[in-house]
């Protein structure tokens, strides 16, 4: 295969969509566990309380985390403002799972 024959740019392209289809920002790991969490939490009224929403995101980032290198969680969590700022993404990405009241 010559470097730029339609078979070999099929295969780079078809490995490329795979490794980009499995990868996920931490903000996503975090919303999807935390939403796990907060399924398994939700009353049987249907209702979730903020506090256990927030522990739910508490022991969901600490997992991830907990689960990266540590230098890269270095780097992630010593700008406060960008960390600020990936914790607001998760409580967006998190409102899909809540369940939902008159309020909401």
């Amino acid at each position: 295969m010559t470097p730029f024959s339609p078979k070999y740019i099929l295969c780079f392209f078809l490995i490329m969509t795979f490794s980009l289809s499995k990868a996920q920002t931490i903000e996503e790991e975090v919303a999807k566990k935390s939403c796990e969490c907060i399924q398994t939490k939700i009353s049987p009224e249907g209702t979730i309380s903020p506090a256990e929403t927030k522990r739910c995101i508490s022991k969901s980032g600490d997992e991830v985390l907990k689960s990266k290198d540590p230098q890269e969680v270095k780097r992630m969590t010593k700008n406060m403002e960008k960390f600020t700022d990936r914790l607001k993404t998760v409580y967006q990405l998190i409102g899909k799972c809540l369940p939902k009241t008159d309020s909401q």
